[in-house]
């Protein structure tokens, strides 16, 4: 009966021996396949460095921009939220697109959705809402356009990586292309072309620039519902279109419609609508040193303590060229104090603007 147990001990010796190196092996085994297969369902671990592509469209996006501009701001916040570390780089749009096909970055944004996009890649759910219009030089008149053979017939300009919405290309064809939107105006104003084709709050923004040499009372953008020269389009960021990306787009998704809830998103985009202006502080203008709060015709209503804010709604004529010199009067929303939320007027003295930054 000896000889049995002997026996035993002998055959389980190499087992205690190399017990332990074949569990851990098994454990490094197992371990490596959760991995493989945590990498080939998402290519991008949580709060790991991710690049992300993008372009210079002021006031949406840019490097000079605060925070890189609002819709920068949304994207890197939601991308945050959702797992992961984004880097924003700004390169050219073309560039931006081929980055995200041929994988040098996670995502590219804020896109228009056209066709060819839905057909090669991953759209998130929308961003923001913008609108876009066709410019003209006042000085040279504003053209007609009441029909697609029109609009054929004029030298329409845009800006090379953007896509534009159907109506438009399909009356033009080809655009006359240029490099950035302020290469776009300059045109316009030596009269190279007709219209140029841009966001509404885009073209405002270089209008107004420094970098633009022109006056921005010279320029205007054809009026109307007209689908020929006028669209509101919604902006997108965008993926490779992968398995792996979906599972990415949809955290991105989840965040994101948790975002657009929030107030945070609310302050995030305030300045890209196009009703949304300009947050100011009233300032008293006589010797009571109270504000006046004022009705339509310039009466007194209300009075206000120095340090109330406003958010302006309507500049008057007299600062935007279209009216007489006389009583400015500008309409405002009271955002704090006694008389937060109502709509009045002020006194164009009373309104005191700040420092971009402030």
């Amino acid at each position: 009966m000896a000889l049995f147990p002997r026996r035993l001990s002998a055959w389980l010796r190499p087992l205690r021996t190399w017990g332990p190196v074949l569990v851990l092996s098994a454990v490094v085994a197992v371990s490596a396949l959760v991995v493989a297969f945590g990498l080939r369902a998402s290519p991008v671990s949580p709060s790991r460095p991710v690049p992300v592509s993008s372009g210079s469209w002021a006031p949406f996006v840019g490097p000079d921009l605060p925070e890189g501009g609002p819709v920068t701001e949304l994207v890197v916040e939601t991308l945050r939220r959702a797992g992961y570390a984004p880097e924003v780089t700004y390169t050219s749009w073309s560039l931006a697109e081929d980055q995200v096909t041929s994988g040098a970055s996670l995502g590219v944004f804020p896109l228009v959705g056209s066709e060819s996009r839905r057909a090669e890649l991953l759209l998130s759910d929308p961003l923001v809402d913008f609108e876009y219009v066709l410019f003209y030089n006042r000085r040279t008149g504003q053209p007609r356009v009441s029909s697609a053979a029109d609009l054929g017939a004029l030298r329409v300009g845009g800006v090379a990586g953007y896509d534009y919405w159907d109506e438009l290309e399909s009356a033009v064809g080809d655009l006359v292309e240029f490099e950035s939107t302020l290469d776009g105006f300059r045109a316009l104003a030596a009269g190279e072309v007709d219209l140029l084709a841009e966001g509404l709050l885009s073209g405002r923004a270089v209008l107004a620039d420094a970098d633009f040499a022109g006056d921005a009372a010279d320029f205007d953008h054809l009026r109307g519902d007209n689908p020929l020269v006028h669209s509101v389009e919604a902006l997108y960021f965008m993926m490779a279109d992968t398995a792996a990306a979906a599972t990415v787009m949809g955290r991105f998704n989840r965040e994101l419609a948790r975002m657009r809830q929030s107030d945070e998103y609310t302050r995030m985009v305030a300045d890209l609508e196009p009703a949304a202006a300009q947050e100011v502080a009233l300032t008293p203008t006589g010797a009571s040193g109270l504000v006046e709060l004022l009705d339509e015709a310039g009466r007194p209503v209300l009075l206000a303590p120095r340090g109330t804010r406003a958010r302006v709604l309507a500049w008057p004529e007299e600062f935007t060229g279209g009216g007489r010199p006389g009583r400015a009067l500008v309409k405002v929303k009271v955002v704090n104090g006694p008389a937060q939320g109502r709509v009045l007027y002020v006194d164009a003295r009373s309104v005191a603007l700040e420092a971009a930054g402030s």
